[in-house]
């Protein structure tokens, strides 16, 4: 499983705002394909590093 990166979105029914980080378990060893969906819909996103 590989951190890809974190989005925020309204999470109902309290209406606040929290941030996800979207993992992904590439099963057919495709490293370079990600998942962006929740990129693309979210009020902000980003990736994190490593301090």
């Amino acid at each position: 499983m590989i951190y890809r990166y974190s989005y925020a979105e309204h999470w109902q029914p309290k209406n606040k705002l929290v941030v996800f980080r979207m993992y992904q378990l590439d099963l057919n060893d495709s490293v370079n394909r990600t998942y962006e969906k929740y990129k693309e819909q979210a009020l902000a996103w980003f990736v994190e590093t490593e301090i």
